[in-house]
């Protein structure tokens, strides 16, 4: 039962953050500047917040793979969010 709950709070997770990441993006007029502005400052701190919890733990167990993943998620966050802006600015 336990693995039901974890496949449905995955795809609410997915939808919230693809969701948020798609309003963040569009120019749209009915979608409102600073809605679209929240949305991106939530997919950054869910985004930095998920970093900071591998890096804190890696340094707390002293293990660096948890610190290298951490930092591979910042970057990988990073080019992501690069990339999905260069988009909006062609558009």
């Amino acid at each position: 039962m336990e693995s039901f709950f974890e496949i449905i709070f995955e795809i609410i997770f997915e939808l919230v953050i693809e969701g948020s990441l798609e309003l963040s993006m569009t120019k749209s007029i009915k979608v409102p500047l600073l809605l679209r502005i929240l949305a991106a400052l939530f997919i950054i701190g869910i985004g930095g917040g998920l970093c900071a919890v591998f890096f804190i733990a890696g340094i707390k167990n002293k293990q660096p793979l948890f610190i290298g993943v951490s930092v591979f998620l910042l970057i990988m966050i990073i080019v992501a969010f690069i990339t999905k802006y260069r988009e909006y600015r062609r558009k």
